[in-house]
């Protein structure tokens, strides 16, 4: 026969409960909340129904704490209410309880007959351990700890309204650790595929040390693209992080992310367990929200700009440098016949090698993008580095050893037209311009890049 605990402070409900149930049950009664959890750990019982309002504590916080120990982790909790009591399914469930009732059912056969079925006929059961001494203490701590889970949750997942500003989302995050501990210095590391970000507050270390050291602890890291590194770090530094806490960060066993802080903290494990949860909804969408505006950015496969956003940063660059904005406009020469011969993939291939090439070409006032195809566009900030990197790009690709890629002897080879900006000059008019020079480049023989009217040049590149 299965145990009953019946929990109510009204004497008429504990006697009603008692005649209904005594003849399929063996049955416990209990006065109070206190009194019921006492009773739980005395009788270990398989279903416990509890009043809703109780002077001491309800039956919400009843289910709660019980519900905190693996001995009840399969009882029938049952919350009666009457008909004052506000409470629905939704609560009752983030209780911990299997389901509420109004104690009006008892004045309806059909209804008292369906709660009689639900009891007798679900598989309930206790686990008894005798492991547990309950004290007041303890059943206020697990309260007060399902509360601090609650607020300290919601804290968490209010950060998510920063997701468009990470940099500010992260720096809020410190804040928070800061108010809970006595944080010396804190980093923060997220990973997704296209970049690795680690962040440092009062951290003072090298980014070679911060990084090593929290990627030693993923079990299976994604390897990014770029790296990105904000705060405080200092590469002159020979300071390691020693004594620590860390705490990695998962989203459907999905590794997410890193928090690292100094110095060892008392209670930080017990208290970053009740927002694991929320780090990880919190640091999943930092990662997708990274990957979605990459998408949006950049070209996938060469992960250059993209052409959508390589025009405005043509606009951008205009209003910026005016006519000293040169504008680089380059194309694979018989680009076809490669894709043609050797397979699309091994096309990728010399397209991302290319990509490659122009990115470890370039200056940090440079941009360069994917325009389309095989065409790619570099926009500078004077003629003069135009002409030193267009040579510098044109001189690695003839000394570049293409068999790797192509398994043959066959060499790539690229043409290429430059041009400056004029006056009053439309951004189509000033991509012509250079496309023309392109054209005209690819007409005479490939292989070659015209300037329009640059002096410096050699007489056979200008036009």
């Amino acid at each position: 026969m299965k145990k009953i605990l019946l929990v109510d402070d009204s004497k008429f409900w504990r006697l009603l409960l008692y005649g209904l149930l005594k003849n399929n049950f063996e049955v416990y009664v209990a006065d109070s909340g206190f009194d019921g959890i006492k009773k739980a750990f005395e009788f270990y019982p398989d279903i416990i129904l509890t009043d809703y309002n109780m002077p001491d504590i309800s039956g919400i916080f009843l289910s709660i704490v019980l519900r905190n120990y693996n001995e009840f982790k399969n009882s029938g909790i049952f919350i009666l209410t009457s008909s004052d009591d506000k409470l629905n399914d939704f609560w009752v469930k983030k209780s911990g309880a299997n389901k509420f009732f109004s104690k009006s059912i008892f004045k309806e056969k059909d209804k008292l007959d369906d709660f009689l079925i639900t009891l007798k006929m679900k598989d309930f059961y206790s686990i008894k351990t005798n492991n547990h001494k309950i004290s007041r203490e303890k059943i206020y701590e697990i309260i007060e700890q399902k509360l601090k889970s609650e607020i300290f949750q919601k804290e968490i997942l209010n950060l998510l309204k920063y997701v468009r500003d990470e940099k500010h989302l992260i720096f809020r995050l410190y804040s928070f650790f800061k108010d809970l501990f006595d944080v010396d210095s804190f980093f923060t590391l997220l990973l997704s595929e296209s970049e690795g970000r680690i962040y440092s507050f009062n951290g003072n270390v090298s980014k070679n040390h911060a990084k090593a050291l929290l990627l030693s602890y993923f079990e299976k890291p994604t390897i990014p693209t770029t790296w990105t590194f904000i705060g405080d770090f200092n590469d002159n530094s020979s300071k390691k992080i020693k004594e620590h806490e860390k705490f990695l960060i998962k989203f459907e066993n999905k590794e997410e992310g890193i928090i690292l802080v100094e110095p060892v903290l008392n209670n930080f494990k017990s208290m970053i367990n009740l927002i694991s949860t929320s780090l990880g909804v919190v640091f999943n969408t930092l990662n997708n929200f990274k990957e979605y505006m990459n998408a949006s950015i950049f070209d996938g496969l060469t992960e250059l700009y993209n052409k959508k956003n390589l025009i405005l940063k043509i606009e951008e660059f205009v209003k910026k440098y005016s006519t000293n904005s040169t504008i680089a406009i380059i194309d694979i020469d018989n680009f076809k016949n490669v894709n043609d011969k050797y397979g699309h993939v091994v096309g990728d291939e010399v397209l991302k090698k290319l990509a490659e090439i122009i990115k470890n070409s370039i200056n940090k006032n440079a941009i360069a993008g994917r325009y389309g195809g095989e065409e790619f566009i570099i926009l500078f900030n004077s003629p003069d580095v135009a002409f030193t990197t267009i040579e510098k790009i044109f001189d690695t690709i003839h000394k570049m050893d293409w068999v790797d890629i192509l398994n043959d002897k066959r060499k790539i080879t690229i043409s290429c037209g430059v041009s400056s900006y004029k006056m009053n000059q439309t951004i189509t008019d000033f991509i012509d311009s250079a496309d023309k020079l392109l054209y005209k480049a690819k007409k005479d023989g490939k292989d070659r890049y015209y300037f329009e009217n640059y002096n410096l040049m050699e007489n056979k590149y200008i036009v």
